[in-house]
């Protein structure tokens, strides 16, 4: 005869010991390795959303998130934006913006606030892992350290950093390299490039043909026109409007310009705008990434990429499997170019086939040129220009012309190139599809700012790190951060000297001493619901890595 032994009875002593252990290391895994962080602000949207409101446009089903426009007592944002349904906001105009993909005006009222995303942050234990550049990091704020502050780490302990063109320079600064008159000068600057998924994360979308309008046309006039032209011996056999994917039926050679006279390459921010017409794209951004998939009539065709800025002209040349990635000093008017410098080769999977579609994907970011095919890397050069050759060749001037003025040339938008870019192709027809443009988050240059209310002790000088006479070093125990929402991030280019309670610490201006870090950014665990029937829904598909 079995017997069911007796299951051991639990005392209430042991249950509370069991829910004391439990709490006790909530705690310490709160204190010591994650903690969960609300974004508040958008100084890093479009990365991480702090409060906005949500859009989409009905024309080309495109979505975006906005800065809230209308703001309650104590700068809070409204509850309803742009609608007079809110309580005591009777008044308050409907909202009106810009469709980022087309430009059409749109209106809108008693659009609901979203709250920002809830993220989760490793803590850095520095006797396992170190902060490393371009991760997301949190840290106590250096002007009020109750605050805390999330950004994109920039700068490392024991470098320089100079921001040039919107792109980041380091070198490792020795003893006596801040006593130099002008350290923009001297040896050992690199271009600091990004990982790929820190890159991928970060590229802005500027056009996709995916969001063609459904009806460019009203009231008999047409009101979108594609910001790609097509262009060549046989340029009526382009059909480009009122269509996402663009036909060739020449046979001739043929290009596919981007119009960056109606449609300017510059680091606008579809969440920055409040209202059409907006003061929001200010510097022109040279690093660009094109895209599209081709899908050949014949087997004979060659694809190239070509990215024009900077004096020189940078491409992608594809011919069947083979791919070359070369530049040169770009032909004046009138004038061959320069002779072509070859940066990198490499080999497509297969080659261009007829009747299938191949992603491809241009890059030419961070002085670098790469070229990938369905998302995987086949080719990559990389050019090594120093803060001077950066500054000749982008704006043509000279490191001593720059540093004699502060406040005239890399603050001053008129002085930065517009770039033009453009596909050519030779071989016969094609069909291309998703075709885009994004750019790259651009560092502005900017001026130290302040106001009546809140009054800045280095008005009017050149921001930290971004001009010879402010220069960025950091000690071994400082870093260097910006958000990624350049034109509406308050960072370390733009602060004034720590508070009170931090200075006995580390008195310098515009650094993160490494005792006031949190830990790194890695996960949006909750982003902002969508409301149903009055209820908030958990927006499961934005649940995402941080990069």
């Amino acid at each position: 005869m079995s017997t069911t032994p007796e299951k051991p009875k639990t005392s209430v002593k042991e249950t509370v010991t069991q829910i004391a252990i439990a709490f006790a290391m909530a705690f310490v895994f709160r204190g010591f390795v994650i903690e969960a962080f609300l974004i508040p602000t958008g100084s890093m949207a479009p990365t991480l959303n702090g409060a906005h409101i949500r859009m989409q446009s009905p024309q080309t089903g495109y979505r975006w998130n906005m800065n809230p426009r209308d703001m309650g007592p104590g700068a809070e944002p409204l509850p309803i934006q742009g609608g007079a349904s809110t309580p005591g906001y009777s008044q308050i105009s409907p909202l009106k913006f810009k469709d980022p993909m087309t430009g059409e005006e749109i209106t809108r009222s008693a659009v609901p606030l979203s709250w920002g995303d809830r993220i989760f942050v490793m803590k850095y234990l520095y006797s396992i892992y170190d902060p490393s550049r371009y991760d997301v990091i949190v840290f106590r704020s250096p002007l009020d350290p109750s605050i805390n502050l999330i950004k994109r780490l920039v700068g490392l302990p024991g470098e320089e950093i100079a921001l040039i063109d919107g792109d980041v320079f380091a070198r490792k600064a020795g003893p006596d390299d801040a006593k130099s008159p002008n350290s923009w000068m001297l040896p050992g600057w690199i271009c600091q490039r990004k990982p790929e998924r820190a890159q991928r994360a970060m590229w802005q979308l500027v056009f996709d043909s995916r969001y063609t309008p459904l009806n460019p046309m009203r009231n008999g006039s047409r009101w979108f026109e594609s910001p790609w032209v097509g262009s060549g011996d046989e340029a009526r056999s382009w059909q480009i409007e009122d269509t996402p994917n663009y036909r060739y039926t020449g046979k001739g050679p043929a290009s596919l310009t981007w119009n960056s006279l109606r449609n300017p390459i510059r680091d606008y921010y579809a969440y920055d705008e409040t209202a059409p017409g907006t003061p929001n794209a200010a510097f022109p951004v040279s690093d660009i990434r094109l895209s599209t998939g081709v899908r050949p009539d014949s087997a004979a065709i060659s694809v190239s990429a070509v990215v024009e800025t900077r004096g020189h002209e940078f491409r992608a040349d594809i011919t069947g499997a083979k791919v070359t990635l070369r530049m040169r000093k770009a032909p004046a008017t009138g004038e061959p170019g320069g002779p072509w410098t070859t940066l990198g080769n490499g080999t497509l999977p297969e080659p261009l086939t007829p009747g299938k579609v191949t992603n491809l994907d241009f890059w030419h970011v961070d002085q670098s040129l790469s070229l990938y095919c369905e998302d995987t890397l086949v080719a990559h050069g990389e050019y090594n220009w120093t803060p001077e050759e950066r500054i000749a060749n982008t704006f043509g001037l000279t490191m001593s012309q720059v540093a004699a003025d502060p406040s005239c040339f890399l603050p001053n938008v008129a002085r930065y190139p517009s770039p033009q870019a453009r596909f050519e192709f030779s071989g016969g027809g094609f069909t291309l599809y998703r075709t885009a443009l994004s750019r790259d988050i651009h560092y502005q240059a900017a001026l130290y700012h302040g106001d009546a209310t809140h009054p800045h002790s280095l008005n009017g000088q050149a921001a930290r790190g971004t001009h010879p006479s402010s220069p960025c070093f950091l000690t071994s125990s400082q870093f260097f951060v910006c958000g990624d929402n350049s034109p509406l991030s308050y960072d370390a280019r733009l602060w004034d000297a720590p508070s009170p309670y931090v200075a006995p610490l580390d008195p310098a201006t515009g650094v993160v001493n490494r005792d006031l870090l949190i830990g790194k950014a890695f996960f949006v665990y909750f982003p902002a619901p969508y409301r149903r029937f009055g209820l908030p829904v958990p927006d499961f598909g934005d649940m995402r890595f941080i990069w």
